[in-house]
């Protein structure tokens, strides 16, 4: 089967994001099952304006003076020029269907799709609306429009896949899409990239860290990522083991400053190794020098993420302390191949990893059951497995006949 695959996010190799992950490793596996798949991304990248250039000098403008104003229509005028790029794609790669991530104002897809008479399958691994009105305020929008926006994009696709029970269920109160037109398909982690190995010890003295137990952490600095309760984990653990080292890999997120200042403020800096972005085909290296990982979700009222670095955690074996919400209640058997807390106690953080810490075998097995987990179902060659078999279904339903 040929598949093409429109993306429309911004930023995917400035950070480790799990958004820019997925695709990556899902459409790979979908390459090694035997399918052609074409990924194209449409919005530029920092490094692809150099300071100084007029395009560079007139966006920077925009952004200080207009951007309030701007933002929104900017992105809804998107379609046409995106509408031309599609078409090229369309016609020099003759695909048998096409996969597009929903994103604010973005209708295109849907539109370039019906003027080839192809399925078109809407990838919705976040709700855009959503993040623009709680996390993007400083814009000015009138929110129905890119509600009727999401809402007919949702239902004129042929089907619909969410990485999350909980934006299966937002989706389809919101805009009573039919319930046979969507699924479920989690993210997964890659068992070859990410497995137990022995430390590399070059990288383990390039950050001085010798024989005490390695807290580790992969993500950005964002509110949702539970920087705040990450920031009291450490200020707690310092003090009751001493000895302890805390690894924070990646950027991004707005809360960089915020993770120095504290640092700094309440004298934790020496303890804490802060390795910036590092490149996504790095990071099991850097997972690889932890002995406890942590994802310390805040007690969000609406969790509809598919952590890729959980199931990153647990293909590497290793023991994760993550909260009780959402899809990762679902994912972590609690005491057999991770930890589960109770949204919002943090007290309860605390023990989990201080038993984690003073009892390596404990640690050790429940690592073991967590790579047995991915291994089991978890992988992104399941996951291309279940795009695989969506596909086949939308293109004998469009077509009247099934893809190999």
């Amino acid at each position: 089967m040929r598949i093409l695959y429109f993306n429309y996010l911004y930023d995917i190799y400035g950070a480790s994001l799990g958004s820019a992950i997925k695709p990556m490793e899902l459409f790979a596996a979908l390459r090694k099952i035997g399918h052609e798949v074409e990924m194209v991304w449409f919005k530029d990248q920092p490094g692809h304006l150099p300071p100084g250039t007029l395009k560079a000098s007139a966006r920077d403008f925009l952004k200080r003076h207009l951007a309030f104003l701007v933002h929104d229509a900017k992105l809804f005028l998107e379609n046409w020029k995106f509408k031309k790029i599609e078409a090229a794609h369309v016609e020099s790669f003759k695909p048998d269907l096409i996969i597009a991530r929903l994103d604010l104002y973005l209708f295109s897809a849907i539109k370039t799709a019906r003027k080839y008479h192809l399925p078109v399958i809407i990838e919705a691994d976040s709700p855009p609306l959503y993040e623009a009105l709680h996390f993007q305020r400083q814009y000015w929008r009138i929110p129905i429009i890119p509600r009727l926006i999401e809402r007919w994009v949702l239902r004129q696709a042929d089907f619909v896949i969410m990485q999350s029970k909980e934006l299966q269920r937002y989706f389809t109160d919101m805009h009573g899409l039919d319930a046979e037109k969507t699924a479920v398909v989690c993210n997964g982690a890659d068992i070859e990239k990410f497995q137990p190995q022995i430390r590399d010890e070059f990288l383990a003295a390039r950050y001085g860290l010798g024989d005490g137990a390695v807290l580790g952490f992969v993500g950005s600095m964002s509110v949702w990522h539970g920087i705040d309760n990450l920031l009291r984990i450490i200020g707690t653990i310092v003090r009751k083991y001493p000895n302890c080292r805390f690894l924070l890999v990646g950027s991004g997120g707005g809360l960089d400053g915020q993770v120095n200042r504290y640092l700094q403020e309440r004298g934790l800096s020496d303890h804490v190794i802060l390795t910036g972005y590092v490149p996504h085909e790095k990071i099991p290296a850097f997972v690889q020098l932890m002995d406890v990982v942590l994802a310390p979700y805040p007690n969000l009222p609406f969790f509809y993420y598919s952590p890729v670095k959980v199931f990153e955690y647990m293909a590497a074996g290793k023991a994760v302390v993550t909260t009780r919400i959402g899809q990762l209640a679902r994912i972590i058997r609690d005491g057999w191949d991770g930890v589960l807390c109770p949204p919002g106690d943090f007290d309860a953080l605390i023990s989990a990893i201080s038993g984690l810490l003073e009892d390596s075998g404990i640690a050790a097995t429940m690592g073991e059951n967590a790579r047995a987990t991915i291994a089991q179902k978890h992988t992104w060659i399941h996951k291309a497995q279940a795009y695989e078999k969506i596909c086949q279904q939308v293109c004998k339903a469009f077509h009247g006949t099934a893809w190999a």
